[in-house]
């Protein structure tokens, strides 16, 4: 009689699968698996190596494969003068219309890739001509020339004139004698500091209490408004009646002070040069028409400079000479004796001029057509010097005639009846 054992209790958590325990026989694997195994193992490495070898070949080393023996031949063209005869036993080549295979792609052999992969992008943009050229070892804004809109200080360099300075920055030779002291216009010495407007205009220093608008109405400007919406001045906010602080500079654009007389000084050495006028004289040194340093020569009497004219403008502090309208070529005199110190042609406005030093006086005689003396000349009161003409700055056929003492213009009229 036999007894079940009994089982002991199972835990529901624990895994009921069975356990089979496999025969040592069973598990082992036999000599074919091993030999199988090994063979996929060898196949497995020389596929590596082959596909790890033609990731290193060059390009040029990778031959393509050989054409099919039934694959037609490629011929090489030859260029020839004569054109090519038409065969019947090739077939013509599809166009490119409705008659072209539509999956029909383009091959190309591998060194053909790699030459065009290897080549060098070329940008299809045309240089532009008015594309600006930068150098990146010069990194600085490129900022284009605009007008000044303010007003400059110059320093007067040797030979310097008002007239080169005034063309150097493309203005009047008025603008920069109205916007500086007047003691310029004699002399301009280096070293001198003088200001330079952008325009044509005045560059005015507020002293006193005058308003904008009889600054204004000053120098010729009618709206005062010109002078305060100028973008040249720093106005905004006043009015015409406003009165800036004395000292003030303000640009009056447009502006135009006294008519300048641009004659220039007579320069004196030796002697009593303040009773005398100097044992030596020199007029406009680098002037065309300058003689250069003359020795000075007293004066006889005096007489008219013209025969037979008419007073077309008198004196003032702006024209400090008269005109007297004749016909071109009436001879023209001098009017006391002396030396000649300037004779040709200068840079003041006169065109073609002479200057006569007597002793502490001279004599300026512009616009003429013809000069008859040379310099370092004498000459007595009355000879014939030149004639009338309308050389230089001038309106119509006159002489310009100007008496000078030490250097100060004097009115003609008061020494010589006209």
């Amino acid at each position: 009689m036999t007894h079940a054992i009994p089982e002991p209790p199972r835990d529901p958590l624990d895994d009921t699968a069975p356990l089979i325990r496999m025969d040592e026989t069973e598990a082992s694997p036999s000599g074919c698996q091993r030999l199988l195994g090994l063979a996929l193992l060898l196949l497995a490495a020389a596929l590596t190596a082959a596909a790890a070898l033609l990731l290193v070949l060059p390009a040029d080393e990778q031959q393509p494969a050989p054409p099919a023996p039934d694959a037609p031949q490629p011929v090489a063209e030859v260029p020839t003068d004569e054109p090519a005869a038409p065969t019947t036993d090739t077939p013509a080549a599809p166009s490119a219309g409705a008659d072209a295979a539509p999956d029909a792609l383009p091959t190309l052999d591998p060194q053909t890739a790699a030459a065009l992969l290897s080549a060098p992008l070329a940008s299809a943009r045309q240089p532009d001509p008015l594309r600006v050229v930068r150098n990146p070892y010069e990194p600085f804004t490129i900022i284009p020339d605009r007008p000044r809109s303010e007003v400059i200080t110059y320093t007067v360099r040797e030979g310097d004139t008002i007239f080169g300075i005034a063309e150097r920055f493309g203005l009047s030779p008025e603008t920069i004698a109205w916007s500086n002291d007047r003691s310029i216009i004699g002399r301009l010495r280096p070293g001198r500091d003088i200001f330079v407007p952008p325009v044509d205009g005045v560059y005015h220093r507020v002293i006193g209490s005058s308003t904008i608008a009889e600054i204004a109405a000053r120098y010729r400007v009618s709206d005062p408004y010109v002078v305060i919406d100028s973008e040249y001045n720093d106005l905004f906010g006043v009015s015409p009646n406003t009165v800036l602080p004395s000292g003030t500079y303000i640009f009056i654009p447009g502006g135009q002070a006294e008519q300048i007389a641009w004659t220039p000084v007579v320069e004196r050495e030796g002697g009593d040069a303040r009773s005398s006028g100097g044992n030596f004289v020199s007029f406009a040194p680098g002037e065309p028409g300058s003689c250069g340093r003359v020795a000075n020569a007293g004066g006889t009497f005096w007489s008219r400079p013209i025969d037979n004219y008419n007073v077309t403008r008198g004196y003032t502090s702006w024209h400090t000479g008269i005109d007297l309208a004749a016909n071109p070529g009436t001879p023209v005199k001098a009017a006391n004796g002396g030396v000649v110190i300037f004779a040709g042609w200068n840079n003041w406005g006169y065109g073609n001029t002479i200057v006569l030093s007597h002793g502490p006086f001279t004599t300026v005689y512009g616009h003429l057509s013809s000069i008859n003396v040379s310099c370092g000349q004498l000459v007595s009161s009355g000879q014939v010097i030149g004639g009338v003409g309308s050389s230089g700055n001038s309106s119509g056929p006159h002489l310009h005639f100007e008496i000078r003492y030490l250097d100060v213009p004097q009115n003609p009229t008061a020494t010589i009846a006209f």
